[in-house]
């Protein structure tokens, strides 16, 4: 109630990649009654969908302005490549768009747009 409403609600797991397939993401929660719902509606899903330890918890946040677009920035250690980057279009079409490119550390401001630029989100 603190920071307002409308609210996202989304999944805090370190197990679970994509969030949304899950029912991990709940948008646009306008009452503190929603929030609970949306609560306990994702403790359930992630448990039947996923599996119980895959629920750590939640974090409430501002819904912002559907204005704009979604970008997905992540990285993560490769176990014969090292650190590896990701950027691409984000979202709960990710995986339907596959638009993203990898990176490999260290990244300076050439290589980084370059990266950038093999991406159609780049253009948007």
């Amino acid at each position: 109630e603190k920071i307002g409403f409308p609210v996202v609600v989304k999944l805090n797991s370190t197990t679970i990649t994509h969030k949304f397939d899950v029912g991990g993401v709940k948008l646009n929660l306008r009452s503190k009654a929603e929030v609970e719902t949306a609560f306990t509606e994702m403790k359930e899903s992630v448990s039947r969908l996923a599996s119980p330890e895959g629920f750590e918890g939640v974090t409430v946040q501002p819904m912002i302005s559907m204005k704009g677009h979604e970008i997905i920035l992540g990285s993560s250690l490769d176990p014969q490549l090292g650190p590896v980057v990701l950027f691409g279009m984000g979202g709960s079409l990710v995986e339907v768009f596959k638009d993203s490119a990898l990176g490999l550390p260290p990244l300076n401001a050439n290589l980084a747009t370059k990266m950038l630029h093999q991406t159609k989100i780049y253009e948007a």
